[in-house]
């Protein structure tokens, strides 16, 4: 493949934005509209929402993830890898989230031990913490497929556009019901409109996303995502759906999907499934404490 293409999310580095975000009128004036109206104004949807990634920031932070992950190239020929890997989510309502992947098994070759590296970096958190992670990151981006270099493989990058200090940059719309996925859940679609772009392409140019959110009114739960991206070279899908956990009370990733499409007809697919779920704590004597759950 000719083309090299970056994708990369900055949105914990982002700074806040003071402005009023972009509200849609609720339907209005026709039975198709009363039995499509929300239980709740799009307002007070996003503002729960917001409430929502806020709390999901400390509730989420120290989780660890298994993740099978299954790639493949289209183009003269198929080619696919299979990598198993660590997902560790970490962070806190001041600074935002963080996730990481790290790599430990390639098409079934142990690549190395499973010694939970990533979770050990913050058991004492220092400067250089996330610094060093973001090193494994990149590590683990290089065993990646279709000769581009992306850290937009995440599950959980589609939370950033609801955070209260992001909905400012995007414009929102309110969609219909989706019983398919979860009783009281609507689908929001949105567009980012201000620069810089919490992604960035190739260059450092702004990727502008635009696409869906599945929201449950009541509660501001995120039940699934859709991020679309285009460049000029590229397009990009990337959809993560959710399931309510009764052990974090969050909603966690089950299942992430992707989609690169390059002009020179090569695609690029992705499924990432997700189980194991288990949180790392710090224990009094300052050693790393597996919370073992059932998946």
């Amino acid at each position: 493949m000719a083309n090299t293409v970056a994708f990369a999310s900055r949105a914990a580095r982002m700074p806040a934005v003071v402005a009023a975000a972009a509200l849609l009128a609720l339907p209005s004036g026709s039975l198709r509209a009363t039995q499509q109206a929300p239980p709740l104004p799009l307002d007070v949807i996003l503002r729960n929402a917001a409430a929502y990634t806020d709390a999901f920031s400390s509730d989420a932070s120290g989780i660890v993830i298994e993740e099978t992950y299954i790639q493949q190239v289209r183009g003269k020929q198929l080619t696919t890898r299979r990598m198993r890997s660590d997902v560790l989510i970490t962070g806190d309502r001041t600074v935002g989230w963080y996730e990481f992947r790290d790599v430990f098994e390639v098409d079934g070759q142990v690549i190395r031990d499973r010694d939970s590296r990533l979770a050990r970096l913050f058991l004492k958190p220092s400067e250089s913490s996330i610094e060093q992670a973001h090193r494994i990151q990149d590590e683990s981006s290089r065993y990646n497929l279709g000769n581009m270099r992306r850290t937009i493989d995440n599950p959980v990058l589609g939370i950033v556009i609801l955070q209260a200090d992001f909905q400012p940059r995007f414009h929102y719309s309110l969609g219909k019901m989706d019983p398919k996925v979860g009783p009281g859940v609507w689908i929001i679609d949105y567009k980012e409109e201000a620069h810089p772009s919490f992604i960035r392409g190739r260059s450092d140019l702004d990727l502008f996303a635009h696409g869906r959110l599945w929201i449950e009114a009541e509660t501001g739960r995120l039940m699934r995502t859709e991020v679309l991206l285009e460049q000029p070279t590229l397009r990009a899908k990337i959809t993560t759906s959710f399931r309510f956990d009764d052990r974090f009370g969050i909603t966690v990733p089950y299942e992430m999907q992707e989609e690169y499409k390059f002009d020179n007809g090569i695609k690029v697919t992705a499924v990432a499934t997700y189980d194991r779920f288990r949180r790392f704590d710090v224990s009094t004597e300052d050693t790393l404490k597996d919370e073992k759950v059932k998946d």
